[in-house]
């Protein structure tokens, strides 16, 4: 797969982690509730861990996207428009930041899978 296509995959799978920090934020919510009835207070840093992994997905694939985004253009792929736009404005914001990213495509292929795992598991722990 060439660096374009992984960016535009990337740059598509971040927004799973939008949903995912919602619902880590609502388990978070729900910990707070179960604890304040008496249950264990571990919850609260469970539920911390499964908001804050919602958060991560979002992070590793929006950095994933943009390091393979300037391999493709250094490497002189097209890179789709939005993808184009979207790193020139990175790299006008705080270019070298951006020029200094360090990201693990595989990695962040994961963290959406890993934060619902986590998410899942702390929702059967309240709910169950």
């Amino acid at each position: 797969m060439t660096a374009a296509a992984s960016a535009a995959r990337h740059a598509s799978l971040r927004w799973a982690g939008a949903p995912l920090l919602a619902l880590g934020a609502l388990l978070l919510l729900s910990s707070l509730v179960m604890v304040a009835r008496g249950q264990p207070w571990t919850l609260i840093p469970h539920g911390l861990l499964a908001t804050g992994l919602g958060l991560a997905a979002f992070g590793a694939n929006h950095d994933a996207a943009l390091f393979l985004a300037l391999r493709a253009r250094r490497e002189k792929q097209p890179l789709p428009a939005a993808i184009s736009d979207e790193l020139d404005a990175e790299l006008a914001r705080d270019r070298a930041a951006t020029l200094g990213l360090h990201a693990s495509p595989g990695v962040a292929l994961a963290m959406p899978a890993v934060a619902l795992l986590a998410q899942g598991w702390l929702a059967w722990r309240l709910f169950s």
